[in-house]
């Protein structure tokens, strides 16, 4: 006979119900237990997971965690936190892989924005939205040869960022200056498809053709 877990508890869920056995494509059935969380969600969970101790919320737990995290150590753990801190490492950090491009040309950063809090503060004073689509709030200079400041700083998307690199490609055709980022779209090709045909040597004509 099946052990019975209906109203155990195990961390925050509590166990009211079998839920339909999870059966693989070699027809290996896997106990599944319903189980009601601390803050309301319903999950099945395995019940393996639940007497090993491996599963104790609905996921609430770790949320909770980050959150606390978060607030524990000004941001720890956000996306905006990541982006402060991978603009420290290439700019102060000699080991990073981006340095010679940034802190190894001369590229610093502001003296305030060595204080998180206050980035921050700047980041949502300038429109900034932690739960906007990834890539969507990529931190920009607006001048590339300048550092890390409010004044020099903005919030773009990629494209917009991928546009404004020092290295950006500009084609002239029919009369037209474009990047090559510009110049993916307007013709409907991907930009790789015309990046390598530019470092082929492909005159402006060929690496903008469609025809294939």
């Amino acid at each position: 006979m099946r052990e019975n877990l209906i109203g155990q508890v195990f961390g925050r869920l509590t166990v009211i119900d079998r839920a339909d056995d999870l059966v693989s494509e070699s027809g290996y059935h896997t106990v599944m237990w319903k189980c009601k969380c601390d803050c309301g969600n319903i999950v099945n969970v395995r019940a393996k997971s639940l007497k090993q101790g491996v599963t104790k919320s609905c996921g609430c737990f770790r949320r909770d965690r980050m959150s606390n995290i978060a607030s524990r150590h000004h941001g720890f753990g956000t996306r905006l936190y990541t982006i402060w801190n991978s603009m420290r490492q290439r700019c102060n950090n000699p080991k990073h892989h981006a340095y010679s491009n940034y802190g190894g040309r001369g590229i610093t950063i502001c003296k305030d924005w060595d204080d998180f809090d206050k980035f921050r503060k700047w980041a949502i004073g300038a429109g900034y939205d932690e739960n906007a689509p990834r890539g969507q709030y990529t931190l920009d200079r607006v001048e590339v040869d300048r550092g890390y400041s409010p004044d020099n700083c903005r919030w773009v998307d990629m494209k917009t960022q991928s546009n404004n690199k020092r290295e950006t490609i500009y084609l002239s055709y029919n009369g037209e200056t474009l990047t090559l980022t510009e110049w993916a779209d307007r013709v409907g090709l991907h930009y790789t498809t015309l990046w390598k045909r530019y470092k082929e040597g492909f005159d402006t004509s060929q690496i903008l053709s469609t025809v294939r």
